[in-house]
């Protein structure tokens, strides 16, 4: 199953513990939050994509990105999510799938029959996808009621680059027990953020770091 999630417009911030809890605050009281999950994800990325930047050329399509996710340390059942174009796109990737995939063995991609995981599967053998970084954080969901608005906050950012260690949330932990963590917030809209809402985004301007891409640059 494919789900679609139409926010054309993304902003990523890195934030102070100041602000993180001056705004979680202000959005329990004004907006519908969901319990916090633990999530680890590992980005795939191809140094392909990267040529146009440094040629000085942009690329003429959007470029798909894709991550894997799952919740809760529990990898039974993982999301294999793509964004392009400002849309999110996923899919459900079982855990011996995932196994298989960090293995090397791609070939169950195509007897799945899922456009989102045939697509994946070229981004694996014609832009020579591979996995970059693994990233593991605590995410707090806020959304307001009638209106296609967004936000994350994410704590205790940690990161690794040994993938083969993905499905083992405990030996993460022990690699990554040592890094100072960040706090990320994540605003995701269609067409306009309420004002309401950007006067309390607005409170954290002056301490606030823009991020290009979430966790990749930050």
């Amino acid at each position: 199953m494919t789900t679609n999630q139409p926010y054309l417009q993304q902003l990523h911030y890195q934030i102070t513990p100041e602000d993180y809890a001056a705004l979680r605050d202000c959005l329990s009281a004004r907006t519908v939050g969901e319990s916090a999950r633990s999530v680890h994800t590992m980005f795939f990325n191809s140094y392909l994509d990267r040529m146009p930047a440094y040629s000085g050329q942009e690329l003429s399509v959007p470029v798909a990105r894709f991550s894997l996710n799952y919740y809760d340390g529990d990898p039974t059942y993982l999301i294999l999510e793509r964004r392009m174009g400002g849309q999110r796109t996923s899919a459900m990737v079982a855990e011996a799938e995932c196994r298989a995939l960090l293995a090397g063995e791609t070939d169950w991609l195509l007897n799945r029959h899922n456009p989102l995981l045939l697509d994946f599967y070229d981004g694996l053998t014609e832009r020579m996808l591979l996995p970059q970084m693994i990233v593991s954080y605590q995410r707090e969901i806020y959304t307001a009621e009638g209106l296609d608005l967004w936000v994350a906050l994410d704590t205790g950012i940690r990161s690794s680059m040994d993938h083969m260690n993905f499905l083992d949330p405990r030996q993460l932990e022990q690699d990554t027990a040592d890094q100072e963590t960040r706090i990320l917030m994540e605003v995701s809209y269609s067409s306009r953020i309420p004002d309401d809402v950007l006067c309390l985004l607005e409170k954290t301007a002056p301490r606030r770091k823009l991020v290009r891409s979430g966790y990749l640059t930050a």
